[in-house]
């Protein structure tokens, strides 16, 4: 049976493993940081008292320059709106800390990249608007910011002490926050727990269909992957959905599929399996992997947009 999961998972952070490939080039200046964006950044960073440590090393700020500080990961921050990044190390007793701020300029773009490095099988935590964890990383995002933690010791378990200073970052940001809204147009029937993305490059590898957000469905051991893109009308949508026949097209035979739903189609490849694809509104839906007998799944959608689609944006 074929499992669309993990590759929805893989897709977002495919940028990152381009090593080199950094916008803008390693020999380009990087972006001037504007000065309330890197004081804010600079408040977030707890006192030692606030937190039990003292701090160690320099505090840093990286930009477009990010690669310097992650070397062939930056691409995927900066496809995702990265404003600046702030890095600060901490000695808590006996456990080095490591503390990244990233201010990614809007709540969508930080829950973006947050889901892109995120798995259903994760140890979520209630911290910031959601958060995972382990013995060694605390990861979350609130409001602009994603914030990681990460703690080495060889003589206690850390779990503890990265909840204290996630904690402290998330009081220092503001109020928790609710997950973003445009993840209400998924509906909640069979809905894979945690496994809501937002890709704003090249879903599923096709620039045509950003931006869009993606679930994965479970009924038993068959999965189904959603993802709705958004074209800027629906004159946009429908060609978008031309876009996505050629496609299938190309590789395999594509047919109409009106009992589905108004205007679908059914394609399929071997990359992607079997695909249902079809333009509501100004929202293109493509479900891989349908489930038996999908009508009153893509019903669902359908309505879900009809109710939500036009108040929410992505």
């Amino acid at each position: 049976m074929r499992s669309v999961a993990f590759y929805l998972l893989l897709i977002p952070a495919l940028p990152g493993m381009l090593i080199g490939q950094e916008v803008g080039g390693q020999d380009s200046a990087p972006a001037v940081i504007p000065v309330a964006a890197k004081e804010r950044l600079a408040r977030l960073l707890p006192e030692p008292s606030e937190v039990g440590a003292s701090r160690t090393g320099e505090r840093k700020f990286f930009t477009s320059d990010l690669y310097k500080y992650i070397d062939g990961g930056a691409d995927v921050y900066l496809d995702y709106g990265l404003v600046a990044m702030v890095h600060q190390g901490y000695q808590a007793s006996s456990a080095d800390v490591t503390l990244d701020i990233y201010n990614m300029g809007a709540q969508s773009n930080a829950f973006g990249i947050y889901a892109a490095e995120s798995s259903p099988d994760y140890h979520f935590l209630p911290v910031g608007s959601e958060g995972y964890g382990s013995n060694e990383i605390l990861n979350f995002f609130q409001d602009e910011f994603y914030v990681k933690l990460s703690a080495f010791s060889d003589k206690e378990k850390t779990g503890v002490v990265l909840e204290r200073f996630a904690q402290a970052v998330s009081r220092r940001i503001g109020p928790p926050g609710a997950m973003p809204e445009f993840l209400s147009l998924f509906p909640a029937q069979n809905l894979v727990s945690h496994s809501c993305k937002f890709v704003k490059k090249s879903p599923l590898g096709h620039d045509f269909l950003a931006p869009a957000i993606m679930a994965v469905y479970a009924w038993g051991e068959r999965q189904t992957s959603l993802i709705i893109s958004k074209a800027p009308d629906a004159k946009g949508a429908v060609q978008k959905v031309g876009q996505l026949r050629d496609y299938f097209g190309r590789s395999d035979r594509v047919v109409p599929q009106p009992g589905l739903a108004l205007g679908a189609f059914l394609g399929s490849n071997q990359s992607e399996g079997e695909a249902v694809f079809f333009a509501s509104g100004s929202y293109v839906i493509l479900c891989l992997n349908p489930p038996p007998r999908p009508e009153s799944f893509l019903k669902s959608v359908v309505e879900r947009l009809a109710e939500k689609g036009d108040k929410l944006s992505f």
